[in-house]
């Protein structure tokens, strides 16, 4: 993969976790929670919200060795005390994330599909430069742009609904959960981060990541054929 290739996905993830941690803090604040707000958090200045792990080390390490990229932002503060139902509330809140990054991969789909119907061959063009590298038109970077706008969002929206503490998946699995298994439940997310890693690292032998992929990539390819 050529570093212009890298530059493009790496600057699509960088908006895309912002969008989906500001979307976080947003509905946490229209639920009457103002901590993001006060924090500085509501904000699409990519700064504040950048973490060197999940925001920079990660996807770079993921886009050198090919496998699908995704990251992750600092978490935006929210503090359920402000709800009125904490548990149907946080559950909104996660669900703002990975719904954020679903309607980023429409929009782009839908971009494509303009595009490819003004200018089918600048389609067939770009899927020849990302095989084979080369020249790319500006109407061509477009549609790069939009594809790895496509695929980037699509698995950061699939990413983050696995149910695995601390990602959005896990808050949004709580609120079906009975109570009383919650503290239990919770106790995981000491070793969430632990989990992704030894899954990522596995992934060559497992293809954990890669069969979550395949209907990305299956929507990718009937949208550009």
């Amino acid at each position: 993969m050529n570093i212009f290739s890298i530059a493009v996905q790496l600057v699509v993830v960088l908006f895309a976790i912002v969008i989906h941690e500001t979307s976080h803090g947003y509905v946490a604040y229209l639920l009457g929670d103002p901590t993001a707000k006060l924090s500085g958090r509501l904000t699409l200045n990519p700064v504040p919200h950048i973490d060197l792990v999940g925001t920079i080390i990660l996807p770079l390490f993921l886009a050198l060795t090919g496998m699908p990229i995704f990251g992750w932002a600092k978490p935006v503060p929210v503090n359920p005390s402000h709800f009125k139902d904490w548990r149907k509330d946080m559950m909104f809140v996660a669900i703002a994330g990975p719904g954020s990054n679903v309607a980023l991969a429409a929009i782009s789909a839908v971009f494509i599909l303009l595009i490819k119907s003004i200018s089918p061959v600048s389609v067939l063009f770009t899927i020849k430069f990302l095989r084979f590298g080369g020249r790319i038109s500006p109407i061509s970077f477009l549609i790069l742009l939009f594809i790895y706008s496509f695929i980037i969002n699509s698995y950061l929206a699939i990413f983050n609904l696995i149910p695995i503490p601390p990602l959005d998946g896990s808050r949004i699995l709580a609120w079906f959960l009975p109570r009383r298994s919650l503290p239990s439940y919770y106790q995981l997310e000491k070793y969430g981060i632990l989990i992704l890693f030894f899954l990522i690292l596995i992934d060559g032998y497992i293809g954990f990541f890669r069969l979550l992929a395949s209907p990305v990539n299956y929507m990718l390819f009937k949208i550009l054929t």
